[in-house]
């Protein structure tokens, strides 16, 4: 009888421990994987490696055969055109000479970015990112009459369709906007 008390005491101990250990299991463990932290790395290091992941992009958009430099609404129009390869590569190199003569002004606007990030901007910085966008829009304002400068006379025609054709749509979805606008009631 002795026996027989031990052994179901022995079992039940059993079972309750397997028990609780499966509960145990099955309970939600918490994340172990986190965002990794900046902490360990110094800002030098970080930096770097967004120039590096920079510098990487760059690469990727010119391996896509300069349609990753330019606005998806100009590429959309010059491919309408069928530019001849002669003109395509007259094209790139105006682009690539153009950014050439920006990169010192996006360099520091990226300088400038990540000490606005960092938390030490200013308003002089400030002052500058404007000057800094205003000096590289300027730069950049002769692209489109250098690269239609390169197209015959057919070819121009035709972008000037286009860009007609573009001007109406902006227009007519700026009118549906405001009538939108003007439909819909305010809360207070």
């Amino acid at each position: 009888m002795f026996f027989k008390k031990a052994l179901l005491a022995a079992v039940g101990l059993i079972l309750a421990c397997g028990m609780g250990a499966t509960a145990f299991a099955q309970e939600p463990q918490p994340q172990s994987q986190t965002a990794p932290s900046h902490e360990g790395i110094s800002d030098k290091e970080r930096i770097e490696r967004r120039e590096q992941r920079r510098q990487r992009l760059m690469q990727r958009l010119e391996r896509r055969d300069d349609r990753g430099l330019m606005r998806e609404g100009y590429r959309d129009r010059l491919s309408e055109l069928n530019l001849t390869d002669d003109q395509r590569k007259q094209r790139q190199a105006i682009i690539e000479r153009r950014l050439a003569g920006t990169k010192q002004q996006r360099e520091e606007l990226m300088r400038l970015r990540e000490k606005r990030s960092a938390g030490t901007f200013t308003e002089t910085d400030e002052t500058r990112v404007q000057a800094l966008r205003q000096e590289i829009k300027t730069a950049m304002q002769g692209v489109g009459e250098e690269m239609e400068s390169v197209l015959t006379a057919e070819q121009k025609a035709k972008l000037e369709q286009l860009k007609a054709e573009r001007k109406q749509r902006r227009e007519l979805r700026l009118k549906e906007r405001q009538e939108r606008r003007r439909s819909t009631p305010t809360i207070l």
